[in-house]
């Protein structure tokens, strides 16, 4: 029996300005045009990237998570120029406890301009509608003020302050706790 809760092919997920979709080897510059900024990987647990071989093993280790149903990350694509402009995910999936952890990222040239919100809301609904999930949590640096000025925007409510919570570049972080729960949008 097969107990695989997200489809064997990857899900592609549609809005006005985006087309959310699996990243594939092809998209290792772009990725590391993101991820090798330190104003993204700042609040993102991860010093910036160095080379592009760096980006290429993020996304076999994003293509592994999927296959394995631990996680999914889906490349943000522009639609008019069909570039990469960051990711978006679910990450930490517990099955049993029907939750996971959002994260997301955005190449800098396109903060303050609405992707982030619009990316998330597709993903969200699909998170609880497809990947069964009751809850869908957020860690986010208590310094990541856009970010929790999105979240709440968004629905997410503030739980706490959880202290040493995570080893991010070389340091026990605290992370602020955020969630979002089925039941609250069907209010």
């Amino acid at each position: 029996m097969d107990n695989r809760i997200l489809p064997s092919e990857f899900p592609v997920l549609s809005t006005d300005r985006l087309i959310l979709r699996e990243l594939v080897e092809d998209d290792a510059l772009r990725v590391y045009s993101v991820l090798s900024s330190e104003n993204v990987t700042e609040y993102f647990g991860i010093f910036p990237l160095i080379d592009v071989e760096a980006a290429k093993n993020i996304i076999i280790r994003y293509k592994n998570s999927f296959n394995e149903d631990f996680a999914i990350r889906w490349g943000i694509e522009l639609k008019e120029s069909n570039i990469i402009i960051g990711t978006c995910g679910f990450h930490n999936w517990n099955h049993r406890h029907k939750r996971a952890e959002i994260g997301y990222e955005l190449h800098e040239d396109y903060w303050d301009k609405g992707y982030a919100k619009e990316a998330l809301k597709p993903m969200i609904e699909y998170g609880f509608s497809h990947m069964q999930l009751s809850r869908i949590e957020a860690m986010v640096y208590p310094e990541n003020k856009n970010s929790e000025k999105l979240l709440k925007k968004i629905g997410f409510d503030y739980e706490g302050l959880l202290k040493g919570y995570a080893f991010f570049r070389n340091k026990q972080q605290d992370l602020n706790m955020f969630s979002l729960l089925n039941s609250d949008l069907l209010k």
